[in-house]
């Protein structure tokens, strides 16, 4: 049962990263291996459902807020753990922004490149490059530089802290985090932004 929830998720992330029909098949294979073909067309349909639910990535209409029109804050989830990504995903999403996700290093800086965000939810313990060096990138390029990083860390790791903190990130969150604080932070970065 909890490989199957763990290979659902993976689905729902794929489908969260714009990976649809024969691309998804292909890379939920490349994945977890040719014995998951026959049940595929299942898992792609339970991986719907939960995307769905979850409010998934896409364009944001101009909201009112206080008479003047805005665009809703964007965050985007650097995590290489599918449940973590879905879980953060949906408390952000419960708060009115819009929510974008990177499975590793690479694929945060693929989605700067495409589009900047008002704040990073980055997790630290990441294949290559890891949370320390893409925070390092961030605060070396000119046009990223001023975006608020929040670093994802073990908990108990004051020396992951520390260093986080050292290359630049604004805060970090335990993992595993308690929900209010991750709204709290998230709500009190993206406000600040908001008012600045």
């Amino acid at each position: 049962m909890g490989r199957l929830k763990h290979i659902v998720l993976a689905g729902v992330t794929l489908l969260d990263q714009g990976h649809t029909g024969a691309e998804w098949f292909r890379k939920m294979q490349e994945e977890f291996g040719p014995e998951v073909a026959p049940y595929l067309d299942d898992i792609l349909a339970s991986a719907r459902e939960i995307h769905a639910a979850y409010a998934p990535n896409q364009p944001t209409k101009p909201k009112k807020r206080g008479g003047r029109l805005f665009m809703s804050r964007t965050v985007l989830i650097v995590d290489d753990e599918p449940n973590i990504v879905l879980s953060i995903k949906f408390l952000i999403n419960q708060q009115g922004y819009e929510v974008r996700t990177a499975g590793n290093g690479e694929e945060a800086l693929q989605e700067l490149r495409r589009q900047i965000p008002d704040l990073i939810l980055l997790d630290i313990m990441m294949p290559k490059p890891d949370g320390y060096e893409v925070c390092q990138l961030i605060r070396s390029t000119p046009e990223w530089k001023d975006i608020p990083v929040i670093m994802l860390t073990a908990k108990g790791r004051d020396v992951e802290k520390q260093k986080g903190l050292a290359m630049g990130a604004d805060d970090y969150i335990t993992k595993p985090f308690a929900t209010h604080e991750l709204v709290a932070k998230v709500r009190a970065v993206l406000n600040e932004r908001q008012d600045g």
